[in-house]
Parts: C-alpha cells; sequence; structure tokens
C-alpha cells in the first residue's frame, strides 16, 4: 500500500521526536547522530550518580538495541567536571530506603552495555571511584590521561562494591582485585596500565587525537562483526556473569547491610568522620 506521508516530513518528526527526548535528559549529553554514540555525565562537579541519572544512562545506552549503524560507544565526563570521571554513588545510595533501588539502577546501566552489544570505550580523565571506577572497569576498552585515578574505597566505609567484586577479577585478576577491594588504595595511571585496567596512558594535549585515530581504527569495521566479537568475548570472559551479580547482590543487600559495621560505616561517611568498628 502506498504511503501518502512525505519521507522528509516522517524524517523530519522523527528527528524532532529525538531531539526532543535528549532534551530530557538531565543529568548526561546523549549524541548517537554518526556511527559513534556518545555518552557524556554531566552531573557537575564530581558526577555523584543518583537514581535519575543511573536510569538515564540506561535508557540512552538500551536505544542503541536497534541501531545497526552504530559502531561503539564512548563514556566520558563533561569538561564541567574537571577533574573527576565520577565520584560514585552518592551516600544516600548507601542507605537502607534506596539501596535497593539504587543498584537496580546501577546494574541496569551495565546490563544495558552488555544487550547492546557494542563496544564500549571509556576517557578517563581525572578521578575515577567507587562505582565510577567500577564502570570504567566494565567497558571494553579504557584510555586514561596521566591525572586518572582509579579508587574503591568501600572497605573504609565497612561495605565492598557487589559489581566491582564480580567486575575486577575478570579484568585484572583475583588477586590484584583483593588487594584493591581490601585496601581500598588508590590506583594511579601506570599502575592501572600496568595491571591492564586500562588500554592506554597519555597526556591530555594527545588525548583526543589518540581517542580519534582508535575510534577511526575501530569504526572502519564491520558493524556486526564488531557485535559478534563483543558477544563471544563477554561470553567466554564473564559467564556466569548474571549468577555471579545476582549472588554479589543477594549478599551485599540481605547481609552486609545487617551488620553493625556497615551502618558506622555509612554514619561515618554522612558525618565526616573515621568510622569506629564493633566487628559485627
Amino acid at each position: 500500500m502506498a504511503d501518502d506521508h512525505d519521507p522528509q516530513e516522517l524524517t523530519g518528526e522523527a528527528g524532532s521526536d529525538a531531539a526532543e527526548q535528549k532534551k530530557e535528559y538531565k543529568y548526561i549529553r546523549w549524541d548517537d547522530s554518526g556511527i559513534v554514540a556518545h555518552l557524556t555525565m554531566n552531573r557537575p562537579k564530581q558526577n555523584i550518580m543518583n537514581i535519575e541519572m543511573l536510569r538515564e544512562m540506561s535508557h540512552a545506552i538500551e536505544s542503541l538495541n536497534a541501531r545497526d549503524d552504530i559502531r561503539l560507544m564512548l563514556l566520558d565526563a563533561s569538561p564541567e567536571c574537571d577533574g573527576y570521571f565520577s565520584l560514585g554513588v552518592g551516600a544516600e545510595g548507601y542507605t537502607n530506603q534506596l539501596v535497593f533501588q539504587m543498584m537496580d539502577a546501577f546494574h541496569n546501566v551495565f546490563h544495558a552495555m552488555n544487550e547492546i552489544s557494542k563496544p564500549v570505550m571509556a576517557i578517563v580523565d581525572g578521578i575515577a571511584s567507587g562505582a565510577g571506577s567500577e564502570l570504567a572497569a566494565f567497558c571494553d576498552l579504557v584510555i586514561a590521561t596521566e591525572r586518572a585515578q582509579f579508587r574503591q574505597p568501600e572497605i573504609k566505609l565497612g561495605v565492598f562494591p557487589p559489581m566491582g567484586a564480580v567486575v575486577y577479577p575478570r579484568v585484572i585478576g583475583p588477586k590484584r582485585a583483593m588487594e584493591i577491594l581490601l585496601t581500598g588504595d588508590s590506583i594511579n595511571p601506570a599502575q592501572a596500565l600496568a595491571m591492564g585496567l586500562v588500554n592506554r596512558v597519555v597526556s591530555r594535549e594527545n588525548l583526543q587525537a589518540t581517542v580519534e585515530a582508535l575510534v577511526k581504527k575501530i569504526s572502519e569495521q564491520s558493524s556486526p562483526v564488531l557485535q559478534l566479537l563483543k558477544r563471544v568475548v563477554f561470553e567466554g570472559t564473564w559467564r556466569p556473569f548474571d549468577e555471579a551479580l545476582k549472588r554479589s547482590q543477594d549478599i551485599y543487600l540481605n547481609q552486609l547491610f545487617e551488620l553493625e559495621d556497615s551502618q558506622e560505616g555509612l554514619r561515618a561517611l554522612i558525618e565526616k568522620r573515621k568510622p569506629v568498628w564493633k566487628n559485627r
């Protein structure tokens, strides 16, 4: 049956809808107009994640499911967040009232990144802490500058990062992962490169050229082949990822939060003091 609508009119309407959808995002910037999708976290200055921000990220990433033209996705922080990739989840995300919703929203970002089966490249030019570091670690490629820092400080608050406990052993090996998670020490760019947490460390002056060159090289490849390659690598590296993540979440929500020390860690964070452990 013939379509009475003008194709240009339909394109215009679709473009307008897409533009309106992008305007609705409050905490991210999203550009999927080319063959490379670009998600920029934009909650100045430290990109501290809240539930709405995480849901926006998931929504944007999930929109790539039907986009066979997209070769890969870039993930970075806006210039307004100078010096920070993300400081992770806010203190409210550790409270009994919000922890489940926050964890669910956070994990949905990872599931979305997995489901689209497109390579994801993180660009870390500053501090990536807590959930921010976990997010970078989960990406397929990480380009870091000389001022990047990776931190997983949860142990000092009487908790552990449930996503990190699943991600790091697979990315850098269990022994290095245990050291990071048990000490909460900051990882500098040279250490991150040596342990395989990042692919390249470059100066800020060379960052754009490095990213552009790598993006060009990857985007010249076949889109379906890139998707299949990511799927196979993920299957070989991460399965049974869902089971491991579910188990980690169960322990985190149903056992860890029953401890007095985890509650003390949260109080200390809010009160900006060192926690006093009761070891129970």
